[in-house]
């Protein structure tokens, strides 16, 4: 029997604004201190508020086993001791696709350690919530999965400085879809909407990305090691049945001469693509295309049947804008992409399926008519593409150089588009005035039509240091 005596202690302790820590970490400040357990880093995040920073150990730890998760759902920074120094190893055990081992709810920042993935389903280290604003940084991050995911993302943040080690086939490195009404509102592109990949580093084979439904994304900065491509999904392919929304591509540099694999695929939407390099210029290396997948096969997507140009414009496609979809509303910008030195050039696409064709002749009453993928997406309607070694007079593609130069051209093609290279300040690493900013004819004038976002992002504001 308990005397009263013992009964008086714990009365004592919540008396004097005291309790009994069950768990290891300890807090000084505005600082917790874990022990590296799943279960003590979900304690400290629980007692934690807004602003505050949860702290693991250098070592070697565990997480996610039987699909359990450390919960981010306050703004906090969760960071470790360093790369390479804290290890968060994803357990064989773990949850896949939406749901991460980390599962990000918060506009919180998760940084500073390295990650393992094994070789088994499809498990995700990170996933996020439906709320923006949150940040993964120098993570260093090693797949052996031929299917998985290091950020599975629903909403909008930043992904910076991270190296990433691609584990194959269809290791998507980054996930993301948007949300459901993204093709009801105007694209985001040059703003914070999106999410965005920046000053990381690619290695292995997989994906650099998959934009998926609805999204929005952003690659900038970035250096692809392996045999890896930058990828935005079409409708065909896609759950839910929307196409990708927009996709802004620029600044980044491909290094692998390895034959025979894709650099960037654009299925849908609209976005600016521009100032990417590779190291080669090979018909058999690092393929540049623009598709359409709803032409190469009868997708249930789209009824089971095969799209052609009498659909156009097709649900989704590149350079269609808003819903209801009006065609070539948002074209797509390319320009200064660079292979050894020289235009990046589009990939050739094979003929159009037998199929495809049929249903073609079937829709226009014509026996003997044909198509092929530039009838689709066309250029100098639904994109609009730069050429080196061609003077720009304003009758298609872009031009670039300085404002001078842009308003000496009157041009003759509504829609083409003008890079002035004496304006823009969005690049901090660069002379005032140097960024740069796109301007489109609208058949009377000039005007300003796309300036890319802050960089850097202004989630690394205090950050002194730009490298790993």
């Amino acid at each position: 029997m308990l005397h009263k005596q013992a009964l008086a202690w714990p009365l004592l302790f919540l008396s004097l604004g005291l309790t009994c820590n069950l768990f290891a970490f300890t807090k000084t400040g505005k600082a917790y201190k874990t022990d590296g357990s799943q279960s003590d880093v979900n304690a400290a995040i629980e007692d934690a508020s807004a602003g505050d920073s949860i702290n693991i150990p250098a070592g070697s730890f565990t997480w996610g086993t039987g699909g359990t998760a450390v919960y981010v759902k306050q703004a906090v920074t969760l960071q470790g001791a360093g790369c390479g120094l804290t290890t968060i190893h994803v357990s064989g055990t773990a949850s896949c696709w939406g749901s991460g081992v980390i599962r990000i709810s918060a506009a919180a920042t998760v940084r500073d350690f390295s990650t393992t993935q094994p070789n088994v389903g499809a498990t995700t280290v990170f996933s996020t919530g439906t709320a923006n604003g949150w940040r993964i940084s120098r993570i260093h991050h090693a797949s052996a999965a031929h299917c998985g995911y290091f950020v599975y993302a629903a909403s909008y943040g930043l992904i910076d400085r991270c190296t990433l080690l691609g584990g194959g086939g269809s290791d998507e490195l980054i996930f993301t879809r948007g949300p459901l009404d993204s093709w009801q509102t105007a694209n985001s592109c040059g703003g914070a909407n999106a999410v965005y990949l920046e000053d990381c580093t690619f290695n292995g084979d997989g994906y650099v990305c998959d934009f998926n439904s609805n999204a929005r994304g952003v690659v900038r900065f970035c250096t692809i090691n392996g045999r890896m491509k930058v990828d935005a999904h079409g409708l065909a392919s896609n759950t839910p049945r929307r196409g990708v929304r927009q996709t802004e591509v620029y600044g980044n540099h491909w290094t692998s001469s390895l034959p025979y694999y894709t650099a960037i695929e654009i299925r849908g939407g609209t976005g600016y693509l521009f100032d990417n390099m590779q190291e080669k210029q090979d018909c058999r290396t690092a393929w540049f295309k623009l598709n359409e997948y709803g032409c190469e096969s009868p997708w249930p997507n789209f009824g089971k049947a095969y799209q052609t140009p009498h659909d156009y414009p097709i649900a989704d496609q590149i350079g269609v804008g808003m819903d209801p979809k009006a065609a070539a509303s948002e074209p797509m910008y390319l320009w200064h992409n660079l292979a050894a030195g020289a235009d990046w050039l589009l990939s050739a696409y094979y003929s159009a399926p037998s199929g495809a064709i049929a249903r073609y002749r079937a829709q226009t009453g014509n026996p003997t008519a044909t198509f092929g993928w530039e009838d689709i997406r066309k250029a100098n309607r639904d994109y609009f593409r730069a050429s080196m070694g061609t003077t720009f007079d304003g009758s298609q593609g872009v031009g670039r150089g300085t404002k001078a130069r842009m308003l000496a051209i009157r041009p003759t093609k509504v829609g083409v588009g003008f890079w002035v290279t004496d304006e823009g300040n969005w690049n901090a690493e660069l002379p005032r005035n140097t960024s740069g900013r796109l301007y489109t004819w609208n058949g009377s004038a000039w005007v300003a039509k796309y300036t890319p976002y802050t960089y850097p992002h202004p989630l690394r504001a205090g950050d002194d240091d730009k490298g790993l």
